[in-house]
């Protein structure tokens, strides 16, 4: 017990310490940021685990709020236009389609009621849209349907119903075989017309029917932005998943060939969604400076989109030790208040994405901006400040590695595209940067890629003078 006469000093040593450590960490040191993991799918949908088993591997890993992004509709329809919705055939793979959304929405009520150290939420990962190409049994083709957006914030079986992609609204006919169809249907309901009227019958049939379904097939891109536009009517955050995909040809069910190539410049083409997965389970260059993102993002700054696009970690789990994923590799660190305010937080861009090789869990502890008039900014922050800011960074490991590994992590400092500096992060090592900005309109970055490990953090936005 110590002596009741050093307790004040003891008191002011510890308040001394406290205030310093949180100087050394920078000034976000306060806000600890949550562990975030979305785009893992359940037995509700394609996923091997169920709700249960899923929070328990979760939390073995450190998350704190885990989001449920269950495939709602994985129907591959061959229809024919100009009513494809009702003349045509219907392949239907496990989804919240066919597993119930009531069921869902109940499981995931209990999961909140039982497992109250977690937070949860809840979405979709849905095909807005695809079209066809060959033949049967010969060269059948289904172009874009592994092109997907991500969403989060449903909390009503309604607000799944109302997308799209939900009852397959955005999937033309296939033309080849709605011509052949209908020149059937035309020839055998004017065959037995007299001789000359039967081929005016048959020309004017003909060419109706040609008409029809050479202009009925919606193109991806308004099927994209409708998409888009219907899960912003209903309140849900919006990321496209996998951009740069490695998978995009395989062979599909009924010896359908699936093509879906890389669809990173839609990503960056107005109308696009809220953020796009810059950490996944596949690697492209949107990320690296300069890329799709930088300029972008450049392109905002100069007022030339309407909204920024944010960056997250998408790692596409269905099963433990699939595809060598296992559960927590693509996590995410939320600059949040609370689990209830990661929605928000994501919105607004305070969050760094993750991709991690098995038996690590490196965190970003600290990373933020500021300037000598105190202002102090997350990233995904935009604000005026001086032209000298310092960037401070925090790296973690929690619990520590458990296996064998590296301690310090070469990164980059991205302005504008250029690198500008080349630091080592080392954990629990914070670290601050001084940087001298021009007049003008900057995006200021953090990036980490070593190995298997790799570190995406969202930009500052930042304005200097005017």
């Amino acid at each position: 017990m110590p002596d009741p006469r050093f307790l004040p000093g003891l008191a002011m040593v510890c308040i001394m310490a406290f205030t310093a450590a949180a100087a050394e960490s920078g000034p976000s040191a306060a806000l600890a940021p949550q562990r975030v993991l979305i785009d893992v799918r359940s037995n509700h949908s394609d996923g091997a685990h169920g709700m249960d088993e899923l929070v328990r591997m979760a939390a073995r890993r450190g998350i704190d709020v885990l989001a449920f992004t269950e495939h709602d509709r994985t129907g591959i329809r061959l229809g024919l236009a100009p009513m494809p919705g009702l003349l045509g055939y219907t392949i239907e793979r496990p989804s919240l389609y066919t597993t119930g959304l009531q069921a869902f929405f109940a499981d995931l009520a209990r999961m909140r009621d039982t497992y109250v150290h977690m937070g949860f939420l809840a979405g979709t990962e849905s095909t807005p849209g695809y079209d066809w190409s060959g033949l049967p049994f010969r060269d059948l083709t289904l172009h874009g349907v592994d092109r997907h957006i991500i969403t989060l914030g449903a909390e009503s079986p309604e607000q799944i119903e109302a997308l799209p992609s939900y009852d397959l609204r955005h999937v033309p006919g296939h033309r080849g075989l709605s011509m052949m169809f209908w020149a059937l249907v035309v020839t055998a309901a004017f065959f037995p017309a007299r001789k000359g009227r039967r081929w005016a019958m048959l020309l004017l049939g003909g060419g109706v029917a040609a008409w029809v379904v050479l202009l009925w097939p919606a193109e991806q891109d308004d099927a994209d932005a409708t998409f888009i536009a219907a899960a912003r009517g209903q309140g849900l955050f919006t990321i496209w998943a996998h951009p740069g995909t490695h998978s995009g040809e395989r062979d599909g069910p009924m010896g359908i060939r699936l093509v879906t190539p890389s669809y990173s410049k839609r990503v960056f083409s107005e109308p696009t969604a809220d953020a796009f997965a810059a950490v996944y389970g596949d690697s492209d260059a949107n990320t690296m400076a300069g890329g799709l993102w930088d300029r972008y993002m450049m392109a905002y700054m100069r007022g030339e989109h309407a909204r920024p696009i944010w960056g997250v970690a998408a790692g596409d789990f269905h099963a433990q030790g699939e595809a060598h994923e296992y559960l927590g590799n693509f996590p995410m660190d939320v600059w949040a208040g609370n689990r209830s305010t990661v929605l928000a937080a994501l919105r607004a861009g305070h969050m760094v994405a993750w991709g991690l090789p098995k038996g690590r869990n490196l965190r970003m502890r600290t990373l933020s901006v500021s300037d000598g008039h105190g202002r102090h900014l997350l990233p995904g922050d935009e604000a005026h400040v001086d032209d000298e800011i310092t960037l401070y960074a925090n790296l973690a490991e929690v619990p520590a590695a458990a296996t064998a590994g590296s301690t310090a992590f070469p990164a980059e400092i991205i302005v504008d595209g250029k690198v500008v500096r080349q630091p080592v992060l080392a954990i629990n090592e914070p670290a601050q940067f001084t940087l001298h900005l021009a007049p003008g309109a900057h995006v200021l970055r953090l990036r980490m890629a070593a190995g298997a490990i790799r570190m995406e953090a969202n930009p500052f936005l930042l304005r200097v003078g005017g």
